[in-house]
C-alpha cells in the first residue's frame, strides 16, 4: 500500500483508537504505528486527553447492546470506500477564498489538523449517548509560540460552563501565571481564571457562548484584569 496513504487511514483511526472503538486486531496494528509515527502520537495525545474528559463531564448512561457492533459496521463500510477509491478519497475540493474578516491578528494562529470520517463519527456518538440533553462541545485551541510544537488544549463546554484541556504546556517564567480570558463579540476579554500547569483541566471562571473566545495570556504576580501580552493560545467556541 502507499505510504501517504496508509498513514491517512492511520490518521482516521485515531479517534475511534482513542475511545476504545476498534476491534483488537486494529488497535495491535494502532499501537505498532503510533511507536513508529511522531505525528500520529502527538495527535493520539490530543484526542486522550480530550477523550477522557468527555466522559467525565456528564452523566453516563448505556447505550443499546448493539451500538458498538452498528457503529463498527458503518466505520468498517466508510473504511472499504476509501480504499476503494485510492489516493484520491476524501481529496477536499478547491473553495472561493473566505471574505469573513476576525479580530484575530494575522499570524497568531496556525491551521489544526482535522479529524477523519470514523473519527468525527466516533465523537459524535460520544456525544449523544453520554448522557441527556445537549452534550458538551470540544473546540481545538491553537497554539502559537515558542515551546509549543508538541502542546495540544481544547475547550470543553456543557451548559454555558467550560473547562480548558491542555496537555505539554510550558510553565509560565517565575512570577508569572497563565491567565484565562474570554471574549464576546467585539466587546473587551474578561478575566476568567489563573493557573500554573503543564497538563489537565482548569475550570473557565466565566460563562462561555457559542462565538465567545477564549484565550490564554502569560501575566505578571497572580494575573491581571487586562491582557497585556498577546495570546497563545485562542480557541473560538
Amino acid at each position: 500500500m502507499n505510504p501517504e496513504l496508509e498513514h491517512r487511514q492511520y490518521a482516521e483511526s485515531l479517534a475511534a483508537y482513542a475511545l476504545g472503538a476498534l476491534p483488537d486486531e486494529e488497535s495491535a496494528r494502532m499501537r505498532h504505528h503510533l511507536g513508529e509515527c511522531r505525528e500520529c502520537r502527538a495527535e493520539f495525545e490530543w484526542l486522550r486527553v480530550s477523550a477522557d474528559a468527555l466522559p467525565a463531564s456528564v452523566t453516563q448512561v448505556d447505550p443499546p447492546p448493539a451500538l458498538r457492533e452498528r457503529i463498527m459496521d458503518i466505520v468498517e463500510a466508510e473504511a472499504a470506500l476509501l480504499r476503494a477509491a485510492g489516493e484520491v478519497a476524501d481529496r477536499p475540493q478547491s473553495k472561493r477564498p473566505s471574505t469573513r474578516r476576525s479580530w484575530v491578528p494575522a499570524g497568531w494562529l496556525r491551521p489544526g489538523l482535522a479529524l477523519g470520517a470514523a473519527g468525527v463519527l466516533a465523537l459524535g456518538l460520544v456525544l449523544a449517548f453520554t448522557g441527556g440533553g445537549p452534550g458538551p462541545q470540544t473546540t481545538r485551541a491553537q497554539l502559537v509560540g515558542p515551546g509549543l510544537a508538541a502542546a495540544r488544549a481544547s475547550v470543553v463546554v456543557r451548559n454555558g460552563r467550560a473547562q480548558l484541556v491542555v496537555t505539554g504546556l510550558p510553565s509560565p517564567g517565575p512570577g508569572h501565571v497563565d491567565e484565562l480570558w474570554v471574549r464576546r463579540g467585539r466587546g473587551p476579554a474578561q478575566p476568567a481564571g489563573t493557573f500554573v500547569l503543564r497538563s489537565g483541566t482548569v475550570d473557565v471562571e466565566r460563562r462561555v457562548a457559542r462565538g465567545d473566545m477564549v484565550m490564554v495570556t502569560v501575566e505578571p504576580g497572580m494575573g491581571t484584569s487586562a491582557p497585556t501580552h498577546r495570546p497563545f493560545l485562542v480557541a473560538r467556541v
